[in-house]
This record gives structure tokens, C-alpha cells and sequence, in this order.
């Protein structure tokens, strides 16, 4: 993940969007970012939990998210198999105006036929991408702008559109996901970005769900994974490279996290 935890979209179809089929062994998390671009994930097997606005969304096999462009969120998986759609902006806006304020919500609608012709769509055009006939990249089109058009007409929040986050966050998390092995504590971050300690916490739990403390624990605990299954240092080396300094607390946390403890994620990643 880029470094400012901003993704933009690179297109993988012609037609201007990003699309795949997305298949993980193995529990995980990605903190905190946000696109450029309007983000669809449908579930087929497994199980994601999308952290958005401070609301934790649960997606199972035959669920679909919406993540509108520019907002913040972070996942927690299970193993896995989803397909990833990833509009950019630039493709909504030739056909709707100010897609940066779309708001998306799918709350108490997934038993209804929008949703589940979302749901078939998504399959259409994994199939039409898988087989890739003479008319895949027309036949994607159609689909994609299908699923825009569903999404708009059932799923749009017209009475709460998306405004410019004003709020520091952002840089927050990016500063966090920088010095995340020094000693970081709520009254530091305050000080640093200039906000009373109480209200930052309160405006860092409103926004994303978990407590600033939680989170830099989080972030210590996925870069310790990265190098846990990258790098043949000493699982207890690792602990403190990522300042994780109680080591029982940091596997206790880990195991809650990626299912399993440190060494047997080693061990299970060697085997693959």
C-alpha cells in the first residue's frame, strides 16, 4: 500500500475501470486508506469486515459493499474469494454529476431484486472476463454500467451526499502508519496535530470505528505479519523491530487477529 495510504486506480479493462477475481488463504487486515474511485466488493466465499465511517459492515458469500471515493476505511478478512470492482471518478462523471458526493448505503436492502441483480452482475462479468470472447471488453462495458446504474437508482443516499472531510484524519493515519514503532500515545498525536487529547480520541472513534490506541496497535501487529511471512528473522526479533514490547500480549493480539500465532503463520506460509 502506497506510503500516504491514498490508492488511485489503474485500469485493467479498456473500458477505464479495475476489475478482478480475488482469491486469499489466509486471515489478514488492511488498515486505514481510501481511493480515488467508487470500490464494489462482492464476497463469494469467506468473509470481509469493512470498517466505514465508524460502522463495522459484515459481507458473506452472495454480499456486496459499496465504498464511495475518498472515504476512509480499512478490512478485516477471513481466507477468501471475492471479485473487486474499482470505478475512478473519471469514468462516473461522464454519465453522473459530482460522483465525488455519491453516498452508498445497502442497509436492510440486501433481500431486495436490486441487490440481488447487483450480485448477478458481478458474476456476469467475472465469467465474461474469465472466457474473454470476441465481444469481452463490449460485454463489460455493458455490465459495469449496469451495475452503476443499479447502484444509483437503489442504493445512493440522495438526503446525506458526501462533503470534504475537514477533520485531520488523514493525515493522522499517515503519520501513525510512519512512526508506528515509536512510542506513540494519544497525548503525543494531539500535540503534534494540534488538537486537545480528549477530542482527538473521540473524533479518531467517530470516524473509524476503533480507538487511536487500538489502531497503532493494529498497524504494529500487520507490519509485524508482513515480515513474519517475508523474512526468516527470529519470530522475538520481530517483536521489537515493530515495537511490540509485551510479547504475550502481541501473540494474544496477533492469534485474535490472523486466526493462528506467529509461528504457525510462518510455518503455514513455508509450506504453500
Amino acid at each position: 500500500m502506497p506510503q500516504d495510504h491514498h490508492e488511485n486506480v489503474v485500469s485493467n479493462l479498456r473500458i477505464g475501470v479495475r476489475f478482478w477475481e480475488s482469491t486469499v488463504e489466509t486471515a489478514g487486515y488492511v488498515p486505514f486508506h481510501w481511493h480515488s474511485s467508487i470500490e464494489l466488493v462482492c464476497v463469494l466465499a469467506g468473509q470481509l469486515v469493512f470498517q466505514i465511517n465508524g460502522r463495522a459492515h459484515v459481507i458473506r458469500p452472495g454480499n456486496f459493499v459499496v465504498v464511495p471515493s475518498g472515504v476512509i476505511h480499512d478490512v478485516t478478512n477471513t481466507a477468501n474469494h471475492a471479485l473487486v470492482l474499482q470505478v475512478p471518478l473519471t469514468f462516473v462523471a461522464a454519465y453522473f454529476d459530482h460522483p465525488e458526493t455519491m453516498n452508498f448505503s445497502t442497509t436492510g436492502l440486501t433481500d431486495t431484486e436490486a441487490y440481488r441483480q447487483v450480485v448477478a452482475k458481478f458474476r456476469e462479468l467475472n465469467q465474461v472476463n474469465r472466457e474473454q470472447g470476441v465481444s469481452a471488453q463490449l460485454d463489460s462495458g455493458i455490465l459495469v454500467l449496469t451495475i452503476l446504474k443499479l447502484l444509483v437508482e437503489n442504493f445512493v443516499r440522495l438526503d446525506q451526499p458526501l462533503t470534504e472531510n475537514a477533520s485531520n484524519i488523514k493525515s493522522l493515519l499517515i503519520y501513525v502508519n510512519e512512526h508506528y514503532r515509536d512510542k506513540l500515545s494519544v497525548k503525543l498525536l494531539a500535540e503534534t496535530f494540534g488538537y486537545n487529547a480528549s477530542y482527538l480520541s473521540r473524533l479518531f472513534k467517530r470516524q473509524t470505528g476503533v480507538t487511536l490506541g487500538q489502531y497503532v496497535y493494529m498497524i504494529r501487529l500487520n507490519n509485524f505479519y508482513q515480515d513474519l511471512i517475508n523474512t526468516e528473522l527470529p519470530v522475538n526479533d520481530l517483536f521489537a523491530r515493530h515495537g511490540l514490547t509485551n510479547r504475550r500480549t502481541a501473540r494474544e493480539q496477533f492469534r485474535r487477529m490472523f486466526g493462528r500465532l506467529p509461528k504457525q503463520i510462518r510455518l503455514a506460509h513455508k509450506k504453500r
